[in-house]
């Protein structure tokens, strides 16, 4: 359990760049941290209302929307109200994309236009202000201090190339070279930190290893499947020695793989939780409740008829910005299902928080019966398979057929001994599921055109993307 004067000290630890000295923003997340609810609710409340009058002032998407409704700006005072508004979906956001822009809004005051991965299919746009920008990196700071990052340490990243900076006008960084810089990302354009140094992550996972063995990077950044693959790579041994934490990004983490990823690193795996449409949402303490950012954004969990789901239960998260004067979202659908929470969180910060992220509901809501649980069943099985039946293994991916049966995909250096068969199909007749078949084939396709990998994929999820050959 932390406490206030535990985050003002853990804060004092960060040194401002002389250009920023007497910025108090920081300071100020950390008090709105452990105010008392009735206070942060009223703080919530006030940046709700000046966003709703804004938006209906200036927007025509919400100008026309609310006259359809038959309401005014004023009679949305706080977030109980949100639900006499709909959904705003991410086909809505593509429709009205030009509706949803707000008038006369200062061109200098435009950070430029976000996008997302595209990963239900088609991608959205946002227009992302100068202000909302900057909130990632206050917000990307608060998640450093909430996770104890030491800011003289390295910061390592594997990443795609072109999400990067080019190593010179027009470049990009090629494969097998390593990008440094003089400081961490975002964070060390406000304070003194060590450097941070880039692979691209499309190199082979064993050049990656040698990478990370080579480099010695403290804290590494990348994405959930990287940590997994380069776990396997490692066939047992810890796959870095000087790693104190990772930062598992951009795809889904299951509490078991995150288990399983701490025992092979012998590190934390540390998570955020954010939209490209919005920017940082909420950071994961060490108690495993994620804490949204209020000052940042304003969260819902919902049932499908859009009404607050009670603590315990799962709903989709709903997401209203409040720092985004160029295009402000209401009650956005990240179609994310989580696990909602109520009541103080053991790690005793008072900001609101909801549980475990499940993943897309559009996914998961089409699935046979059972799927999920079989689905877990293997993945606990290989993660807990004893270290001499999986030292072979570079890479798996789930995939479940149209006719409810499923392959077991493998990427192997070389075929993969009877034991570890035995056991995998052991696992899958105590689950009583549909047919399975494990095989062995040359490739995983990593990447597609956005720049995510699954290790379970559904052919009744039309949003799946089959990622191994037929």
């Amino acid at each position: 359990m932390t406490s206030l004067a535990e985050e003002r000290a853990e804060q004092q630890r960060w040194k401002l760049r002389p250009q920023f000295a007497g910025l108090d923003v920081f300071d100020r997340l950390v008090e709105n941290e452990f105010l008392p609810p009735e206070q942060g609710d009223d703080q919530e409340a006030r940046a709700l209302r000046a966003v709703v009058q804004y938006a209906v002032a200036q927007v025509p998407y919400y100008r026309g929307l609310f006259a359809r409704l038959g309401l005014s700006a004023h009679d949305i005072r706080d977030r109980r109200d949100l639900s006499r508004l709909p959904l705003l979906t991410r086909q809505q956001l593509r429709e009205e994309f030009e509706h949803l822009k707000a008038e006369g809004f200062p061109s200098d005051s435009v950070f430029g236009i976000t996008r997302s991965s595209g990963s239900t299919g088609h991608p959205t746009r946002v227009v992302c202000s100068v202000a909302s920008n900057r909130m990632f990196s206050y917000l990307t700071q608060r998640h450093a201090r909430w996770y104890r990052r030491e800011p003289g340490r390295t910061l390592g990243g594997l990443r795609l190339a072109e999400n990067l900076p080019q190593v010179q006008p027009g470049r990009f960084l090629a494969a097998g070279e390593t990008l440094r810089r003089a400081a961490w990302p975002y964070v060390g354009t406000f304070f003194e930190t060590g450097p941070s140094l880039y692979f691209d992550i499309t190199n082979p996972v064993e050049a990656q290893l040698e990478w990370l063995r080579r480099e010695r990077p403290d804290y590494l950044l990348t994405r959930s499947h990287s940590l997994v693959h380069l776990a396997l790579a490692a066939e047992g041994d810890r796959p870095s020695e000087s790693l104190r934490a990772m930062t598992a990004i951009s795809e889904l983490l299951t509490p078991s793989t995150r288990r399983y990823l701490e025992a092979a690193f012998g590190a934390p795996v540390q998570q955020g939780y954010g939209l490209n449409e919005i920017g940082l949402v909420a950071g994961r303490c060490q108690e495993g409740r994620y804490h949204v950012h209020r000052e940042h954004c304003i969260v819902e969990i919902v049932d499908e008829a859009g009404r607050p789901v009670p603590a315990g239960q799962s709903g989709r998260l709903l997401v209203t910005g409040l720092q985004n004067a160029a295009m402000p979202l209401l009650r956005y659908d990240s179609d994310d299902l989580v696990t909602a929470a109520d009541g103080p969180c053991p790690c005793g910060r008072t900001l609101p928080s909801f549980g475990e992220i499940h993943g897309r509901f559009s996914r998961l809501a089409v699935l046979p019966p059972g799927t999920l649980d079989r689905v877990e069943a293997l993945r606990t099985t290989l993660q807990q398979m004893p270290a001499a039946l999986v030292r072979r293994l570079r890479r798996y991916q789930i995939h479940q057929l149209r006719d409810e049966s499923f392959e077991l995909r493998l990427v192997a250096a070389a075929a993969m001994p009877p034991a570890f068969r035995e056991r995998i199909e052991s696992a899958w007749r105590a689950t009583a599921g549909p047919p399975l078949v494990v095989r062995e084939v040359a490739e995983i396709a990593l990447y597609t055109h956005i720049d995510k990998f699954d290790d379970f994929v559904s052919e009744f999820a039309a949003q799946s993307r089959p990622q191994a050959p037929p």
